[in-house]
């Protein structure tokens, strides 16, 4: 079942994942994007970036079919061609940042969890080769590798040491 009213309210950003500017870019967005996002208030801010940023492409595709050389010319629901909205791809640009960011927290939390004993076995969740299929890299080593950079130093446990591949 899709939800189809409008948020009542954008979602209000998170100080530490964003700065004044970019929390208001965000806003402004959801605003903007509101009806293309009907979930977003449930959403946490950082979440709905990624999410936001899709709505302005689709809709910046939309402009540049209909635009096209070889497209004949249409225009846009209610008989208008689709606006240009400039400052909503520089907004967008600008928080792509804070989507990468956002992504990069996700990845090292699943890493860490992976590794992280079972409560049923007391071994890791995932072995590294699973991880390094996962992440589609070669090598358990490779997979190790990333884990240090995203996560830090292996521990005992979550490096294999202990007898847990």
């Amino acid at each position: 079942m899709t939800n189809t009213a409008s948020p009542v309210r954008a979602p209000r950003p998170v100080p530490y994942m964003m700065d004044e500017e970019q929390a208001q870019l965000l806003t402004r967005l959801s605003e903007d994007y509101a009806d293309a996002l009907p979930g977003i208030q449930a959403r946490t801010p950082q979440a709905s970036v990624a999410a936001l940023l899709h709505a302005v492409i689709a809709h910046q595709v939309r402009r540049l079919v209909q635009g096209h050389r070889f497209r004949k010319k249409t225009t846009g629901p209610g008989g208008e061609a689709p606006e240009d909205r400039a400052e909503d791809v520089a907004a967008a640009l600008a928080l792509v940042q804070v989507a990468r960011a956002d992504l990069d927290g996700l990845e090292a939390a699943l890493l860490l969890t992976a590794r992280h004993p079972s409560t049923r076995t007391g071994r890791p969740l995932l072995t590294f080769r699973k991880i390094a299929a996962a992440l589609g890299v070669e090598s358990d080593e490779a997979a190790r590798g990333h884990y240090r950079l995203k996560v830090g130093t292996l521990n005992a446990s979550s490096s294999g040491i202990d007898g847990t591949p």
